[in-house]
């Protein structure tokens, strides 16, 4: 397989992996609070996130940024959590979602940064080459979530009938529950 495939399955597997739970977990926080027909807030919300992420990954990689990876898990968790928080008390106020999400996807960036550097000791860092297909990786596998996400939302809101403010519930509180375990954890391990 060329270094192009390689990179490129890395980014995809990177995401989709049980290991990124906590990226995952984000995505489905974001866009729980939207109905299927707001789309394209989802799609202005993902996009923000995506070219936020893209940027700090860049940056991170070619150590114009240099923040410590358990600084950043804990932010990560951060994100989650604050995302939580908002779906479940201020839904209804998220006009600035586009704004925040794009600036929580400069920390999830510098997270997906720490596992590209890990590929970078048997591959020079080229931007065509290695940069370039783990971020197209991590999109391709975002887009793959997100469609599943959007389908079982589909679903529920047609079929079964259940209401968004029930679905986001449902998906805000444990994810909430989660985070602040997550934010507990990595906490202890920067203090450790």
């Amino acid at each position: 397989m060329n270094l192009f495939g390689e990179f490129f399955r890395e980014g995809f597997f990177h995401i989709v992996d049980t290991g990124a739970l906590d990226h995952i977990l984000f995505i489905l926080a974001v866009i729980a609070i939207y109905n299927i027909s707001e789309w394209k807030k989802i799609l202005w919300v993902i996009t923000s996130f995506t070219i936020a992420h893209s940027v700090s990954l860049a940056l991170s990689v070619v150590d114009i940024i240099n923040i410590p990876s358990k600084t950043v898990e804990l932010l990560i968790a951060f994100t989650i959590c604050y995302t939580c928080i908002e779906n479940i008390f201020f839904s209804s106020h998220n006009r600035y979602r586009v704004y925040i999400t794009g600036f929580f996807g400069l920390i999830h960036g510098l997270g997906f940064s720490a596992a590209l550097k890990s590929l970078f000791s048997a591959a020079d860092l080229n931007l065509f080459e290695t940069l370039l297909p783990f971020n197209l990786g991590i999109e391709c596998g975002q887009l793959v979530i997100i469609t599943c996400i959007m389908i079982i939302f589909f679903v529920l809101y047609k079929y079964l009938k259940i209401r968004p403010v029930v679905v986001n519930l449902a998906i805000s509180i444990p994810v909430l529950l989660f985070s602040f375990y997550w934010m507990y954890d990595r906490l202890l391990a920067i203090l450790n």
